[in-house]
């Protein structure tokens, strides 16, 4: 498998006001890898994941993704990056509740992907994450755990290089972690670079490399 990092971390450091959030945080993660973020709530895991997808700027160091350096690029070079290569799961599902489970996979831009090919992706990311009966269901009716499990469901669909997930566990029953935890692997299996920032154990033991970020 290339061992070049698809995100490579370096001196990196986060200043909220005089309070030093981290310091010297350095990581790679190459195609194919898993990094667990661990730490207490309030340590900064979900700020560096901001920063990883260009929405916060550091205060020191740099931030290579897919080689293209983010403080060195135009906000609209960053946004390109995040619609056509990284894959972003947050902590409130982001699904449009008023949509089908379908239609909030089918709303992705993926140019060069045809129909065939989108239906293929989206009958095997449904059946991955354990949704393979709802797709007509609407969004909102769903619970907790399941409008999660559509969310991985749409960066399966994506096929992105980086995939970055902010407690994408978090609050949910133990068979839609596990769900969720799947998905996450299949984003492994295909080669996607996966940035966790987690509490859950389960996942730090999944990842291959784990790091805790807090003050210094």
């Amino acid at each position: 498998m290339n061992s070049t990092p698809l995100v490579s971390v370096t001196g990196l450091g986060y200043d909220l006001g005089p309070r030093r959030l981290w310091h010297q945080v350095s990581f790679d993660v190459p195609a194919g890898q898993a990094l667990a973020l661990r730490g207490a709530s309030g340590s900064g895991k979900s700020t560096l994941l901001r920063c990883l997808a260009g929405l916060d700027r550091v205060t020191r160091g740099r931030v290579v993704m897919l080689g293209t350096s983010l403080g060195e690029v135009s906000e609209r070079e960053r946004r390109r990056l995040r619609r056509s290569d990284v894959g972003c799961i947050v902590q409130d599902h982001a699904v449009v509740p008023e949509w089908t489970v379908e239609a909030n996979l089918r709303v992705l831009r993926l140019p060069g992907v045809d129909r065939a090919e989108l239906d293929a992706r989206l009958d095997h990311a449904l059946l991955a994450v354990g949704l393979g009966g709802r797709r007509r269901a609407r969004a909102g009716l769903l619970s907790g755990g399941e409008q999660q499990r559509v969310a991985v469901a749409r960066v399966l669909v994506q096929r992105p290089k980086v995939v970055l997930a902010d407690e994408p566990t978090a609050s949910l029953d133990r068979g839609s972690a596990a769900r969720v935890r799947v998905g996450l692997d299949a984003l492994r299996a295909a080669g996607s670079a996966v940035v966790v920032a987690t509490h859950d154990p389960e996942i730090v033991d999944w990842a291959d490399d784990a790091l805790v970020v807090g003050e210094s």
